[in-house]
């Protein structure tokens, strides 16, 4: 679960809590706000175990489907085919714990980084690239879904989350705080947007 990713007390500054029984619901306005805003943006916030998830359905295990999805990149080597098929990351990562292929019908496959699959970190969305050679390309033929197990998210080169985002959830939280329960607060519409813009990403949502 995303949690504020400050400082609490600061928070609870910034609202201008009451008192100590408020302290509590403005820590759980807080979260919320975070989650929501991390949905908005499109990626974790914060430095932390993630896990990203590519799936298909049983329909598109298909001919045409598996053809044009390797159309991108399919190369013929000494060893077989290679896919080099990019599956672009959400957001910056600092290490892979593990990649997970689960068959139709079948177990779970744990592959092995710099065998089936490599890692490209220097751009802005780390990509991993499919190195599939002939032995396993019926898995990946038959693939339900890949399970990507890594740390990173959204934070600065010493690990802090940006103070923009930080700022962005103080004044959101501060806002429900001060216009409770009338429907007319919007926090895109009161400046959390103007931090935020600079951060953001296609949506992951889910």
């Amino acid at each position: 679960m995303t949690k504020y990713p400050g400082n609490t007390d600061d928070l609870i500054d910034y609202v201008g809590s009451a008192g100590p029984d408020r302290d509590p619901m403005i820590i759980a306005a807080g979260n919320s706000v975070t989650m929501a805003i991390e949905k908005y943006l499109g990626t974790p916030i914060g430095k932390r175990s993630c896990r990203y998830v590519v799936s298909r359905n049983a329909s598109e295990l298909s001919d045409g489907y598996h053809n044009s999805w390797l159309r991108t990149g399919t190369a013929f080597t000494a060893n077989g085919i290679s896919t080099n098929q990019w599956i672009e990351l959400p957001c910056q990562i600092e290490s892979i714990q593990s990649l997970t292929v689960s068959m139709w019908g079948g177990d779970n496959i744990q592959l092995q980084e710099g065998i089936d699959y490599h890692v490209d970190t220097d751009c802005k969305f780390p990509k991993i690239m499919l190195s599939w050679n002939m032995s396993i390309m019926d898995m990946f033929y038959k693939y339900k879904n890949m399970i990507v197990d890594f740390t990173g998210g959204l934070y600065e080169v010493d690990g802090t989350v940006p103070e923009g985002i930080i700022f962005a959830i103080n004044m959101a939280t501060k806002g429900f705080f001060e216009n409770p329960g009338d429907g007319a607060f919007n926090p895109l519409d009161n400046g959390m947007n103007f931090f935020l813009k600079n951060y953001q990403v296609p949506a992951i949502g889910g």
